[in-house]
């Protein structure tokens, strides 16, 4: 059986946690909260040098626990950060919703994963209750496409089934699919000539990216195929033809052979847009995050299905258009399932948490500690 969890401390510690200020890169006050609360439950925390890396003011936190009870070591995880504006929140329940005064995010993404793995875990450590020896990575910068478990040494972790809580969608639904993203930079040469007096003169870098734009495949592609522009960036007064014109895209795909066809057709009309103009293009291409599929056998997600199954929650295997750090876990041979939290509206100043979802996903983390045994 599992027992109840305490609801007044789980809400609490959402509370004190979503009002601690964790813009990426400046989580440095959160990350000592916790690291406190890890100590006190007993684990032995570390962290690494990826705010130094990043230029930030916090590393990743890497804390273990030996079990009280049989079983393989399991990984959890989620992120110390939230987007912008997510400084200065002052959380409120609003009838069944925990909500920011509409000033901020609430920073339920991720506060919402940190808060039920704390409570599931203190459950089991005051009640005395056996489970498995534990891993627990917190990552800084992960909205800033997972820079800072990018940062992380994976050698250390011998975990080989991993729990990253980090998703939107009701508790019981588990991501099993997660894309590729590729990041396409473009700086585009033009030549500068005066606008009014001989234009004729002048090759536009901006006409030239517009062109390019204008015959690209963009936003939906596929079932499993997205690709945006995300920025333009050209500085200059009116009456100069731009000669540089700077371009930031991503393509994400969980199909690698359809990422590669994407990205080479943006390549290629950014290419073509610039000869036919009489112009130029430097090209480069990152890819962020590889992609990953779980099989529905694999140990995470076999034990986080039995788990919410015994607590009579529904379940559903699905994939998802975004990145966690759960794409490097898997990368680096760790099969890791990601958590659905509950949490709604995310990455917006209408953020909001159901405080029953909250509840949910902490007795969640617990059937998955018990081995998923109610």
């Amino acid at each position: 059986m599992i027992p109840s969890i305490n609801a007044d401390r789980l809400l609490n510690t959402f509370l004190e946690l979503c009002s601690i200020d964790a813009e990426p890169t400046r989580e440095r006050v959160m990350a000592d909260r916790l690291t406190t609360l890890l100590i006190e439950l007993g684990f032995t925390v570390n962290e690494d040098d990826a705010g130094a890396r990043l230029g930030g003011n916090a590393g990743n936190l890497y804390a273990t626990l030996p079990g009280t009870g049989p079983g393989e070591t399991l990984l959890f995880s989620c992120h110390m950060d939230r987007v912008v504006p997510g400084c200065g929140v002052k959380p409120q329940l609003a009838g069944e919703y925990i909500v920011s005064d509409g000033t901020t995010v609430l920073g339920a993404d991720d506060v919402a994963g940190l808060a039920a793995l704390l409570e599931g875990i203190t459950l089991f450590r005051e009640l005395g209750l056996p489970y498995p020896p534990l891993e627990v990575v917190f990552s800084v910068a992960e909205e800033l496409s997972l820079q800072g478990i990018e940062q992380f040494d994976m050698k250390q972790l011998v975990s080989r089934c991993g729990f990253v809580l980090d998703a939107g969608g009701p508790v019981g639904e588990i991501v099993v699919k997660a894309p590729e993203q590729v990041r396409l930079s473009a700086v585009i040469h033009g030549r500068a000539a005066h606008s009014g007096i001989a234009p004729e003169e002048g090759i536009s870098a901006i006409q030239i990216a517009a062109t390019a734009i204008s015959r690209m495949r963009l936003l939906r592609i596929d079932d499993e195929t997205t690709a945006n522009i995300g920025s333009i960036r050209a500085d200059g007064p009116t009456n100069v033809v731009p000669d540089r014109c700077e371009l930031s895209a991503e393509a994400r795909s969980i199909d690698p052979a359809r990422l590669a066809e994407q990205v080479a057709a943006m390549g290629q009309a950014l290419e073509e847009a610039a000869l036919a103009a009489g112009g130029r293009v430097e090209i480069s291409v990152r890819s962020n995050y590889r992609s990953y599929q779980l099989d529905s056998n694999s140990a995470p997600v076999r034990r986080a299905d039995a788990a919410a199954r015994s607590l009579g929650l529904t379940v559903r295997h699905r994939s998802t258009g975004g990145g966690s750090d759960a794409n490097f876990f898997n990368e680096c041979g760790i099969p890791t399932a990601v958590l659905c939290c509950g949490f709604e509206k995310v990455h917006t100043c209408e953020e909001r948490m159901p405080v029953e979802q909250l509840t949910l996903l902490a007795r969640w983390v617990a059937a998955i500690l018990a081995g998923g045994e109610e």
